[in-house]
């Protein structure tokens, strides 16, 4: 198992938990008081979940190449830890609008990456 592999589960395993928990502690805010408590475990399942299909699918090609869905939820988890970073060590946004940020950059990052991964030809030679 290659650090690049780890790299990608852990990434996108944090990032989806990060995203989930959020969304769902948000969402159910107005019904349930303690709505963190719900949304904690819903975050770590979406990360779990996340980290063991980019774990288990990274590299399964026939040529070694990483499965165009690991590689495109492992370029989201880089690229969305990255850009919530970004905003909010330097841009000073809020955590809430830094997320929305994160994710909508994630996702194109992601796509663009799975997209470029279905494209690729496996060198000959």
């Amino acid at each position: 198992m290659r650090v690049r592999t780890l790299g990608y589960t852990a990434a996108a395993g944090i990032a989806a938990f990060l995203v989930v928990f959020v969304a769902v502690s948000e969402l159910l805010l107005p019904f349930i008081e303690f709505s963190v408590l719900v949304g904690l475990p819903a975050g770590i399942g979406a990360g779990v979940l996340v980290a063991a299909v980019v774990l288990i699918q990274f590299g399964r090609n026939a040529d070694g190449t990483p499965h165009p869905l690991a590689l495109s939820l492992g370029t989201f988890g880089v690229t969305f830890l990255t850009v919530l970073a970004v905003a909010l060590v330097l841009l000073r946004a809020g955590v809430a609008g830094s997320i929305v940020i994160a994710t909508g950059v994630g996702l194109i990052g992601g796509l663009v990456g799975g997209l470029r991964a279905r494209g690729e030809k496996p060198p000959a030679g």
